[in-house]
């Protein structure tokens, strides 16, 4: 079956990001550390996962992506996200975590 992701919590999730974060989380498997900032090469959005310790395929998601007023400022937004995993191997739990309404 294919992996999909379900958005529980957040503002609208586009299918490129539903993409890059499946990407993330199957990086993740290879690294031990779980803590750090993930994004394609030549994007303007990072992505931070952490999975949930009591719901497994559920993952707290923050989304830092960097603009350019119209003054020519660099800015930064960064929005938190809750979704769930299908047809997906969990993650094992990170000894840290994203906690509500907590931004970096």
């Amino acid at each position: 079956m294919k992996p999909a992701i379900k958005h529980i919590e957040g503002t609208h999730l586009t299918a490129t990001d539903k993409r890059n974060i499946l990407d993330c989380i199957e990086y993740l498997r290879t690294e031990d550390n779980h803590a750090q900032w993930l994004g394609r090469k030549g994007s303007k959005k990072q992505y931070c996962i952490a999975p949930d310790p009591e719901t497994p395929n559920r993952y707290s998601v923050l989304i830092r992506e960097a603009y350019t007023t119209d003054f020519g400022k660099v800015r930064e937004r960064q929005s938190r996200h809750v979704i769930e995993t299908r047809h997906v191997d969990p993650l094992p739990v990170a000894d840290w975590s994203i906690a509500p309404g907590e931004l970096f």
